[in-house]
C-alpha cells in the first residue's frame, strides 16, 4: 500500500533472467574445470619431462678391434643385424674394415626395436618336501603279469641357439678340416651387380667343373679354403683348412653354372670363394657326463693360429671324429708318453704311466676330425701330443 492508499501487486519472476544466471554459473564451473586439468598436465610434464622424449639416433666412435658385427651386438642386441647399420652409414665401402675414430651412426628406428636379453635367472633355494607319510600296513596285491619291457632310443633335443651360434662362431673363426673332393662342387665366379663384397641377398653365379653337381632349392655353405693340413707324425696329408663364410640357396642350374641367392653371411665373402654341402650343426643331446665310453687315441694335428705350443681356451684340430664315435661335449686327455726307465731291482725296462698335459673338450666333430678346445692346461701342450680318453 502506498502514501496515496493504492495496493500494488509483487512482481513476477524473468524466466529468461533467470535462465541466464545458470547458463552463466554453469560456463564458469566449465572453465574452472578446464583451468584444473591444465594445471595436473603440466605438473606430470613437469614431474617427467621425458613423457613426450622419442629415441635419438646414437653414435659410435670406433676404436682399435671394432667391428660391425660388435657394434651391432653391443646397440641392438643382435650380431646379425649389422648390414642394417653398414645400410644407415654409405660412407663406409668396406664393412669389414672400419678404422679408429670413424663415426658409427646409429639409426633411432634399429634402437627403438632393438630387444635386451632377458635376464639371468635368479637362482631359487630348494624346496624340501614335507617328511613322508607314516606307513599304513595293506593287503599285498597279486603279482602284476609280466610285460616285456620298451626299449626306447633317446629322443634328441634340438640344438640351444646359444650353442648353435657357438658352433658358428666356431667353425667361422677357427675352421676346420675338409677333404679336397669336398669343396671341389662349386665355385662363385661372379655377382649379378658386379659387387666386390658379397651381402647376403645378393644374386651370385657359382659354377660346377660337371653338370647337374648342384641341385635346384637346395641350401649349401660358402667357405673359405687355406692351407694343407699334414699328420705332425707320418706327414700324410690329412686335408684342407676351411672356414665358414655363410650360406646360399641355389634358384637355378643350367648345365655347368648356377644361380643362388646368398643367406647368411658370418665373413667377407668374395669372387672365388668355395661352395660345399651344407655343414650341418649336430642336435645336441644333454649327457650327464661328457667323458666318452670308447678307448680312443688321437694327435693333435695343428692350430688354425700357427701356434706350435698351446694352453688353456686354445683350439686345435684333432683325427678323431664321428667315425671313431666322438660326440659334440666329449672330454679327452693329453698326455705325454714319458721314456722307459730301467728297474733296479729286475734291470728290465719299464714304461711309467703318460704325463698328464691337459684336458681338451670336442667343439665340432666331422667324420674324421674335430675342432676341439683345451679346457684345462697343466703344462704346454705341443703339436703332434697325444689325445687319449678318460680311463674307465
Amino acid at each position: 500500500m502506498t502514501r496515496s492508499g493504492a495496493y500494488h501487486l509483487p512482481r513476477k519472476p524473468n524466466l529468461l533472467a533467470l535462465l541466464g544466471e545458470e547458463k552463466a554459473m554453469k560456463g564458469s564451473r566449465i572453465a574452472l574445470i578446464a583451468a584444473s586439468s591444465l594445471l595436473v598436465a603440466a605438473a606430470v610434464l613437469l614431474g617427467n619431462p621425458n613423457v613426450f622424449a622419442q629415441t635419438k639416433e646414437r653414435v659410435h666412435l670406433v676404436v682399435k678391434g671394432d667391428t660391425l658385427w660388435d657394434i651391432s651386438s653391443g646397440y641392438l642386441y643382435d650380431p646379425f643385424l649389422w648390414p642394417r647399420i653398414w645400410n644407415a652409414n654409405r660412407n663406409i665401402e668396406n664393412p669389414h674394415l672400419i678404422h679408429p675414430g670413424q663415426e658409427i651412426i646409429i639409426p633411432a628406428e634399429l634402437i627403438e626395436v632393438a630387444v635386451a636379453p632377458p635376464p639371468e635367472p635368479v637362482p631359487q633355494k630348494p624346496v624340501l618336501p614335507p617328511p613322508p607319510p607314516e606307513p599304513v600296513a595293506v593287503e599285498k596285491p597279486a603279482p602284476p603279469p609280466v610285460v616285456e619291457p620298451v626299449v626306447q632310443k633317446p629322443v634328441e633335443i634340438p640344438m640351444p641357439v646359444e650353442k648353435k651360434q657357438e658352433l658358428i662362431r666356431a667353425m667361422a673363426t677357427y675352421g676346420f678340416i675338409v677333404k679336397n673332393k669336398e669343396v671341389g662342387i662349386g665355385t662363385i665366379t661372379s655377382t649379378e651387380e658386379r659387387r666386390m663384397l658379397i651381402s647376403p641377398t645378393n644374386i651370385v653365379f657359382v659354377s660346377t667343373p660337371k653338370k647337374q653337381l648342384l641341385t635346384e632349392g637346395e641350401k649349401y655353405s660358402i667357405v673359405k679354403v687355406f692351407n694343407e693340413i699334414r699328420h705332425p707324425h707320418t706327414n700324410k696329408r690329412v686335408g684342407y683348412m676351411a672356414k665358414v663364410l655363410g650360406d646360399l640357396s641355389v634358384l637355378k642350374v643350367n648345365g655347368e653354372l648356377a644361380t643362388a641367392e646368398v643367406g647368411s653371411v658370418y665373413r667377407p665373402v668374395e669372387i672365388g670363394d668355395h661352395v660345399m654341402e651344407h655343414v650341418e650343426y649336430l642336435s645336441w643331446v644333454p649327457k650327464a657326463e661328457s667323458m666318452t665310453a670308447e678307448a680312443l687315441e688321437g694327435v693333435v694335428l695343428a692350430n688354425p693360429e700357427g701356434k706350435t705350443l698351446m694352453g688353456k681356451g686354445d683350439v686345435f684340430f684333432l683325427n678323431l671324429g664321428l667315425t671313431q664315435g666322438v660326440k659334440p661335449g666329449d672330454r679327452l686327455r693329453v698326455v705325454a708318453e714319458k721314456g722307459r726307465i730301467k728297474s733296479p731291482v729286475t734291470s728290465r725296462k719299464l714304461s711309467p704311466p703318460d704325463e698328464v698335459l691337459g684336458v681338451v673338450e670336442i667343439v665340432v666333430p666331422r667324420e674324421n676330425t674335430s675342432v676341439a678346445r683345451i679346457t684345462n692346461s697343466y703344462k704346454e701342450i705341443p703339436i703332434g701330443s697325444k689325445v687319449v680318453s678318460f680311463p674307465r
